[in-house]
């Protein structure tokens, strides 16, 4: 399958009071048309700097990305672009849903103003015509009676209507890859499902390729089909959904699966990981996990690779070399 998107060794480090903090190290990735990519792991692990690197939304300084790291979008480097370039790469190439959308919409302009600019900054199009598009656009993402909505402001609407507001915003220029950053951050459940059925609705309906962020392997489940886990600013573990949830292969993972509620069976405490995710500036030396690792040996001392796991399933774990369990 052709890469519609191609990450290769991204590596970003901010410039902090502590020392270089390399937020993302070395992250590489796929993603096909039409195929959902879930990057999953806690606060901290790198996630949404890795998005934000995609679009060159960072500001640099204080962000240093690697001149060596390559975002390939149909084949050209997004790293490399500027200006006009890189402007259609933004928005009508790629478009990204941002974290809380109360703080993500400008509250002193109506929601009509704010999805016309960016339909007539990406193509030539009149007022009136783009303001029809942003008409059609908010029906197409369910919002109730939509040309009464494009006079409102964003306090006058909901939480889950103001998310579905910021999923047209990022849509109307019918963008080839979505990034959607943690899409149902602060949503009761209920809204949380209607988002997410929303979002898989768009995905066939476009045709698009999305780059779903979370630290919720619920919601990866109910929607990806490749899940990527991330810790440590790294890759620790990439499978198809069902792979993954099937035969986990790094404890990190398995570790995130375990903490998830359960439903059935009786009730018990939930297992948590131990620790903390370390600070960015201060890695710990071999495998980053080996810390907070239950199975940590002496070989952890050494970093270990992405390593073959089975068909489609890598992991950055020595165990996968052991099948037997750490040695003592």
């Amino acid at each position: 399958m052709t890469a519609l998107l191609e990450v290769r060794d991204l590596r970003v480090t901010f410039r902090t009071a502590d020392g270089p903090a390399r937020a993302v190290d070395g992250v590489s990735f796929a993603l096909a048309a039409g195929e959902t990519l879930a990057l999953v792991g806690e606060s901290g692990s790198g996630k949404t700097v890795t998005a934000l690197a995609l679009l060159r939304l960072l500001a640099e300084p204080p962000a240093d990305v690697d001149p060596a790291s390559r975002v390939l979008f149909e084949g050209r480097d997004v790293l490399q672009l500027d200006g006009e370039a890189l402007r259609r790469v933004r928005g009508a190439g790629m478009a990204m849903v941002f974290q809380e959308p109360m703080t993500s919409l400008n509250p002193v302009l109506s929601i009509g103003l704010q999805i016309t600019e960016t339909v007539q900054a990406h193509e030539r199009v009149t007022r009136r015509g783009a303001r029809d598009r942003a008409a059609d656009m908010l029906a197409l993402v369910g919002l109730p009676d939509p040309r009464a909505a494009l006079g409102r402001y964003p306090h006058e609407l909901s939480g889950g209507m103001r998310q579905r507001v910021l999923l047209a915003m990022a849509l109307v220029c019918r963008p080839r890859v979505l990034i959607a950053d943690e899409p149902t951050t602060a949503l009761d459940v209920t809204v949380q499902a209607q988002i997410l059925e929303l979002l898989a609705e768009l995905r066939e309906r476009l045709g698009m390729a999305m780059l779903l962020i979370t630290h919720n392997l619920g919601i990866a489940a109910g929607i990806a089909d490749r899940i990527a886990v991330m810790y440590g600013g790294q890759l620790v573990e990439t499978a198809s959904r069902q792979t993954l949830f099937r035969e986990p292969r790094h404890p990190y993972t398995l570790g995130l699966l375990r903490a998830a509620p359960r439903l059935d069976g009786p009730a018990a405490p939930t297992p948590a990981i131990p620790g903390a995710v370390p600070p960015a500036t201060a890695w710990p030396t071999g495998c980053r996990f080996r810390p907070r690792c239950p199975h940590a040996w002496a070989r952890c001392e050494t970093a270990p690779p992405l390593l073959e796991a089975a068909t489609a399933q890598q992991a950055r774990c020595w165990l996968v070399e052991q099948p037997g369990g750490a040695p003592a």
